[in-house]
């Protein structure tokens, strides 16, 4: 494995350790400027955040809301399939997509309009769920 691939592994792992999000928000921006194409960083970053969210959830799985849970699951899991099918299918590159999202989402909290983009998307709790799943994808 490439040593700029082990690094942002690296950071961005220890982000979501302290934090809870870090290897996608973080990794995915960071391999696309460093050359890596979308699915690749996906491929690399995605079992990583898994692995690590999981250990998350069984340590503290009695504070999980369940129904709240099933319903995120149901509502962005097959989007998200969808949309990585789209991708890989058709060799779509949605890179610049996917790092203007992630920067609306990084300056929500000093520029107002994209606060009040996000807090409406989350008062549609159905609609927040596929946005989110179809931009991570």
């Amino acid at each position: 494995m490439h040593w700029d691939i082990l690094a942002t592994v690296f950071l961005t792992a220890t982000i979501q350790s302290l934090f809870g999000v870090g290897v996608l928000l973080l990794g995915t921006p960071i391999l696309l400027v460093l050359g890596y194409d979308f699915t690749t960083a996906l491929t690399i970053l995605l079992p990583i955040s898994l692995a690590i969210n999981l250990l998350r959830v069984s340590k503290d799985y009695r504070h999980i809301h369940l129904p709240f849970y099933r319903r995120i699951l149901t509502l962005s899991v097959p989007w998200v399939t969808l949309c990585l099918l789209l991708v890989t299918t058709l060799k779509i590159n949605i890179g610049s997509v996917v790092g203007l999202f992630l920067i609306i989402v990084a300056l929500k909290s000093v520029y107002a309009p994209f606060n009040r983009l996000i807090e409406s998307l989350v008062r549609c709790e159905r609609t927040y769920f596929v946005v989110m799943a179809s931009s991570t994808a």
